[in-house]
């Protein structure tokens, strides 16, 4: 059995969501609407496996951080008996993988994977592992970053400039089982401790390997978008991805 690339694709602010999921997402922040949208349109690319039979697996550095504060404000200024359930239950990072879930109809294991370095590579290992074990059929893979005001400061501050790419946005792979698309064989990830302003700003990121291309501003989900592109444009066998960072090493082989 191998495990597969069946979908892949990047989602970015200022997305439309389907119709049919306006009225479930009006409460919603960004994190949680780009983390659905990424998902349906993953799976509503190819044929999907039972409800049982998918799992989530979810990468975020900072989660839904601005509701975070608002729901730590609403706390110290109104106290506990006042802090809205939803603004709390939003504030929570599983939050958009249950979404997820509950909006598509998936009833597979979930698991959302929060690490400064890389969150989605993780996830995409431990869904690699799942499918590859049996335990389900399809995994879906998230990466979701909605940074924050504070964030966008810090990195401003950081290299001296006023404005910051950290535009929030979403990425989605779907890996199945014997599927058509390229062959995941291996997904190492080895995480060093680093400077935190050094996960945020990515300034000595690399990555080598067939088809993946430069990008201008470093941002943590720089990366992830240079691999589904090079996901998309893989026709060969053989692959392999190398990143590097002062965080540590990265090894993607595709079949």
């Amino acid at each position: 059995m191998a495990v597969t690339i069946d979908q892949a694709l990047v989602l970015e602010s200022g997305f439309a969501e389907p119709e049919r999921l306006v009225r479930d997402l009006r409460r919603a922040d960004d994190f949680i609407r780009l983390a659905v949208c990424a998902a349906d349109r993953v799976l509503a690319a190819t044929e999907r496996a039972r409800p049982r039979r998918i799992g989530i697996f979810a990468g975020t550095a900072y989660g839904p951080l601005e509701t975070n504060f608002s729901s730590l404000a609403t706390l110290i200024d109104d106290g506990e008996g006042r802090i809205s359930p939803t603004l709390f239950s939003h504030s929570v990072y599983n939050v958009a993988a249950g979404y997820v879930a509950r909006l598509l109809g998936i009833m597979g294991p979930i698991l959302t994977v929060t690490t400064y370095s890389w969150p989605f590579l993780i996830a995409l290992r431990q869904g690699r592992q799942a499918v590859e074990a049996g335990m389900i059929d399809q995994a879906v893979v998230l990466a979701v970053e909605v940074y924050s005001d504070l964030l966008v400061d810090a990195y401003c501050r950081l290299f001296g400039v006023s404005l910051a790419p950290l535009v929030p946005g979403a990425a989605a792979w779907l890996l199945g089982r014997d599927g058509d698309g390229p062959r995941l064989l291996s997904v190492e990830v080895d995480e060093t401790p680093c400077l935190p302003a050094l996960c945020l700003t990515r300034e000595d990121e690399t990555w080598q390997g067939h088809g993946l291309a430069a990008v201008g501003e470093r941002h943590p989900l720089a990366h992830v978008e240079v691999l589904t592109r090079g996901v998309n444009d893989v026709f060969e066998t053989g692959v392999e991805w190398r990143l590097a960072a002062g965080f540590g090493r990265v090894c993607i082989a595709l079949g």
